[in-house]
C-alpha cells in the first residue's frame, strides 16, 4: 500500500478510515440512545418526604473522619 499511494496517501487513507469509524460509532450510539429513550417509560414522581423519624437502628448515623473522643 505504501508503494502504491506513498506515505502521505497511506496516512490520509488511515486517517480517513479512522474518522469514518468514529463517525459510525457516534451514529450508532445516537441511534441506540434514541431507541432507548423512545421505549423507556417516564419515571414515576418522587415520593413525598416523610416527617416521621425512622425506626432503623442507624437512622441518625453520619460518617466522620475524626477519631473518637475519650476512652
Amino acid at each position: 500500500m505504501l508503494a502504491k499511494f506513498g506515505f502521505l496517501g497511506s496516512a490520509g487513507l488511515i486517517l480517513g478510515i479512522l474518522i469514518t469509524m468514529i463517525a459510525a460509532g457516534w451514529l450508532l450510539s445516537s441511534l441506540v440512545w434514541l431507541v432507548r429513550r423512545r421505549h423507556t417509560p417516564a419515571p414515576a414522581p418522587a415520593p413525598a418526604p416523610i416527617d416521621e423519624p425512622s425506626q432503623h437502628p442507624l437512622a441518625g448515623f453520619t460518617w466522620t473522619d475524626e477519631p473518637p473522643r475519650g476512652g
